[in-house]
């Protein structure tokens, strides 16, 4: 199943300077560019499926004769990376052997390995690991208030008013002027998530995503069916006008997009670039849910406005956006919320009867207090990460200097590129010495992509991150121990 057409012009770009790339024992440049096209499918850049440049067009772009891209073409359908059709043109693919789903995640028994439990290391979650000594304050806060809900049940579908007025004025504040019935609490994000899902989606219904992504968001995507239609992006962002194209051709029911340092690549959204997409989203009738989860992270630059606010009126009927708590103060604080027009929300907010009904009423409190002392908390936090960011980078650039990354300006993880596509292996092999952490695959839509990369977030103090990369970098060195694995809770944060 095709995802989309790349263009003559749009693959030359991608290309980059591709008659570098190692020819083989052949030397030619069919080669060159051959190896270089798998690289764009294996790094998520161009997706599986995607129908490839007709060979003259191609070959006109990149001062070709015709010859060498038919022989390139050849030499990718020769080895998986292609398959034809007759009458409809060449896609690209991956050998069956490279099509391992992207959950795939294993535990070693550390036990037996000689590893305790008490000395992982767990990289496996980037969101704060210990709750600041502030939450313990507004707990208490949030007990004594406790009383005002005498003889009320406690199920508030949409949330208590008082948090949902909270969260509106946060985002009147920021360049989003919102109501307090525009708002509907959730379980985390995962919350908001899931129910957008529920409510805009059916079976075999196309969802752009961006690649790489959040994995659980994919994940809950795929649970209802829907067909992914993945867009690339790394840590420069995404490709000028690729979105709008994608949208263009595709018509998609829903596009899910992370603008805000995303997650895993840190990259950050020009404002010009969410109006763009708005725009066209609207004009091909595409409902967007934009993922604000991480927008209190920004490390080296200003916060930045919602997509909200980036959005012309005009184009703000069909935009949603979500967020929580989770990552800027606690994991542990599981409060997440919807943001969209009142008439969305109330249809969000019949469809949640059927889940969780309704968020705790005492985490609800919390989350005001927390939200009232906010600006400081934060700082607080930022501070944090700043120190362990320049932690692990230090630690990498010391222990594995053939990796490469780009220091993003904000956000909870660097997307590292590794000198050579084994994430897989490594992360199996670094559980024997008592690291968890995610492969590169895990956060591809396409299966068996993104083999080259690690995820590594800097949400644990700077000594356990220096002691992670130590190990990494000796389970990196012995590439032939194979860890005993079980089954493990694929969950990514």
């Amino acid at each position: 199943m095709a995802n989309g057409l790349i263009g003559s012009t749009q693959l030359a770009q991608l290309l980059g300077p591709w008659r570098s790339v190692d020819r083989g024992a052949s030397g030619t440049l069919h080669t060159a560019l051959a190896e270089r096209i798998k690289g764009l499918v294996f790094e998520g850049r161009v997706p599986v499926g995607a129908r490839l440049p007709a060979e003259r067009g191609l070959a006109d772009a990149l001062t070709l004769s015709r010859t060498t891209v038919t022989a390139a073409y050849a030499q990718l359908r020769e080895t998986g990376h292609a398959t034809s059709r007759h009458g409809s043109g060449t896609f690209t693919a991956l050998p069956d052997q490279a099509a391992v789903h992207p959950s795939g995640l294993w535990q070693t028994d550390l036990t037996r390995l000689g590893a305790a439990p008490g000395d992982v290391i767990d990289l496996l979650y980037a969101a704060p690991t210990t709750p600041l000594p502030q939450l313990r304050e507004a707990t208490i806060w949030a007990a004594d208030h406790l009383t005002e809900f005498n003889g009320i049940s406690g199920y508030s579908p949409y949330g208590i008013e008082p948090l949902r007025q909270a969260i509106a004025d946060r985002y009147t504040e920021r360049g989003a002027p919102t109501t307090g019935d525009q708002i509907l609490i959730t379980t985390g994000a995962m919350g908001a998530i899931s129910l957008v899902a529920r409510l805009l989606c059916r079976s075999g219904d196309r969802v752009q995503i961006e690649t790489p992504t959040y994995p659980n968001a994919a994940d809950t995507l795929r649970a209802g069916q829907a067909r992914l239609l993945p867009v690339p992006v790394d840590g420069d962002g995404w490709q000028p006008g690729s979105v709008e194209r994608a949208l263009t051709q595709s018509r998609p029911r829903l596009a899910y997009l992370i603008p805000h340092f995303q997650n895993p690549t840190g990259a950050l959204m020009p404002a010009e670039q969410q109006r763009s997409i708005a725009a066209a989203a609207h004009k091909s009738g595409t409902w967007v849910l934009a993922d604000e989860t991480v927008l209190d992270t920004a490390l080296d630059v200003p916060a930045p406005a919602p997509f909200s606010a980036a959005v012309r009126p005009g184009n703000q009927d069909m935009v949603l956006t979500c967020g929580s708590l989770g990552k800027s103060f606690w994991g542990g604080l599981r409060i997440g919320w919807i943001r969209g027009s009142a008439r969305v929300i109330h249809e969000l907010a019949a469809m949640r009867a059927a889940t969780d009904l309704a968020s705790p009423i005492l985490d609800q409190l919390i989350a005001i207090r927390v939200l009232r002392i906010g600006d400081s908390l934060l700082e607080e936090r930022r501070a944090q990460w700043r120190e362990q960011r320049a932690a692990l980078t230090a630690a990498l650039d010391e222990s594995l200097p053939n990796w490469t990354y780009r220091l993003p300006a904000g956000g909870l993880c660097l997307w590292v590129r590794m000198d050579r596509e084994d994430s897989s292996a490594l992360a199996q092999r670094a559980q024997t010495h008592g690291v968890w952490l995610h492969s590169g695959p895990r956060f591809g839509v396409d299966a068996g992509t993104l083999d080259r990369y690690l995820r590594l977030p800097y949400t644990l103090g700077s000594a356990d991150l220096t002691e992670a990369v130590r190990r990494i970098a000796l389970a990196r060195a012995a590439p032939g121990s194979r860890p005993a694995t079980v089954h493990r809770a694929d969950l990514v944060a």
